[in-house]
């Protein structure tokens, strides 16, 4: 029987993945179980043959549920295997592939056990397993227990006297998750040794009216993604017709494979993409252009480190993220720490809030002078208006390939996401919300970050005109860079 299989680019990459514990987020219908399923099979294919000559692996196949894993993944492991693969419907449902190696000299025995998991309490399903590998179906849908009893049962078989499993891993799929969920923490905030992380292209792309094919229920326009995987196996109308009354929400975690938010408000910035604004690895800064670094005052001081290219790109490389934390110790044992360690060389000056010229009422002393007695270069911004604010990020986030978010900043990113947010009015039974964004950890450095946009588009871009404000205190950028 011939089998033919061609990985899409994000599986050509994960079936040469040394780590052995992998993750794939992608929008629907790109691919992704097709793509585990092949990483199963070349897995038992790579297997070291035993004394007999037989490549043995077993693998655990994990849905939440018995029905998705009848209908989908057998159906799925049936429709490429056919004739191949013979499932026994007991409990555990099991699946055996017997086949001649391609190198004319071995068998391939692969075994198969298809498990249903929808809870923590059902764990012990897994405890008499011994297991080469393991794939989780749609993950999301599943607790972390699960996966962290997955790794007792992995490595187990064969056992170390037949050879032992030459490649273990365990591997999982998943649509975009929203900000709260286990997955989000575990591929964004942790950093675990052996741990890869996969993001396929979204399958449509934001785009103007006049290239749209199709709209959502807002009004945007959408047309398909080049660079997408699996679009070769789909209908061209596949995605067109799958948006249509679709809202915003749906397409941007479905389709365009954004992380998504908990509906406790609306997200400032719908003009973000994750996918497209974030970059994938960090950014490096570009010696000889100004690093401009918005900062936010008060008793959560935070600031952005950011650079406009000649290019008119905007950078945003760097954050720094305080709680309950005076101005006076940020600048000495935050900020300044930070420009001597990483960022000596550099010419800088901070953009702070206007109202900086505000005297404080426990000290007497107003923030742009503390700031000048630490020696640190500074300039007010253009102006404080909230509209003008927004839009000055608006304007870099509009443009094709301008705004360029580093990984590195993970509360901006998280930010941007989910948590800088517009509140929702409790009294309404409607999708009323607050003329304001809610006042949080993420919100700061989000201010923090238009005050460097303002200063970045010159105070052009918004739609309400500013009263100009002249600098307090400007010490040439280079007489403390690198200090």
């Amino acid at each position: 029987m011939d089998l033919t299989y061609k990985a899409n680019k994000t599986f050509a990459q994960v079936h040469s993945d040394p780590n052995k514990y992998i993750y794939v987020r992608g929008p629907v219908g790109s691919g992704k179980s097709s793509g585990c399923i092949w990483h199963l099979f070349l897995n038992a294919m790579a297997q070291q043959p035993d004394s007999e000559g037989v490549r043995r692996t077993r693998y655990g196949v994990i849905r939440a549920t018995y029905p998705a894993l009848k209908s989908t993944v057998i159906k799925s492991f049936q429709d490429w295997f056919k004739g191949l693969l013979t499932v026994v419907y007991d409990t555990p449902i099991r699946g055996a592939i017997k086949l001649p190696h391609p190198d004319g000299e071995t068998q391939i025995e692969m075994e198969l056990y298809f498990i249903a998991l929808d809870s923590e309490e059902q764990i012990n399903k897994l405890q008499s397993l011994e297991l080469t590998g393991a794939w989780c179906n749609e993950a999301a849908e599943m607790q972390p227990g699960i996966i962290k009893m997955l790794k007792t049962r992995i490595d187990r078989f064969p056992a170390p006297k037949d050879g032992g499993p030459t490649k273990p891993f365990i591997l999982c799929d998943y649509n975009s998750v929203h900000t709260e969920h286990w997955l989000y923490q575990l591929a964004e905030e942790d950093e675990t040794p052996k741990h890869s992380f996969y993001a396929q292209p979204s399958a449509l792309l934001m785009c103007e009216d006049h290239e749209a094919t199709s709209f959502d229920t807002d009004g945007n326009g959408y047309k398909l993604n080049p660079e997408a995987d699996n679009i070769e196996n789909l209908s061209s109308d596949y995605y067109v017709d799958m948006i249509l009354g679709s809202d915003p929400d749906f397409i941007n975690v479905y389709v365009l494979n954004n992380y998504g938010h908990v509906r406790s408000g609306r997200p400032v910035y719908r003009e973000y993409d994750d996918s497209t604004h974030c970059t994938k690895h960090e950014i490096e800064p570009q010696k000889g252009v100004p690093m401009v670094i918005g900062m936010d005052l008060g008793l959560m001081p935070a600031c952005a480190f950011t650079q406009l290219t000649p290019e008119g790109k905007f950078l945003v490389v760097d954050e720094i993220v305080t709680e309950d934390c005076s101005i006076q110790a940020f600048c000495e044992d935050y900020l300044w720490p930070k420009i001597r360690n990483d960022y000596a060389g550099f010419n800088f000056y901070l953009v702070i809030d206007p109202a900086a010229v505000a005297r404080s009422q426990n000290d007497a002393k107003a923030a742009w002078e503390i700031i000048k007695e630490a020696g640190l270069p500074y300039r007010t911004a253009k102006s404080n208006n909230p509209t003008a604010r927004r839009e000055a990020v608006v304007h870099f986030l509009r443009q094709q390939d301008k705004f360029h978010l580093s990984p590195k900043c993970k509360v901006l990113r998280k930010g941007f996401i989910s948590e800088y947010k517009f509140e929702k009015l409790r009294a309404s039974q409607t999708e009323m919300f607050k003329e304001k964004p809610e006042k949080n950890l993420w919100s700061h450095i989000h201010d923090g970050l238009q005050y460097a946009a303002l200063e970045a588009s010159g105070g052009r871009v918004y739609r309400r005109k500013a009263k100009p404000v002249e600098d307090i205190y400007s010490t040439p950028a280079s007489a403390v860079a690198g200090y």
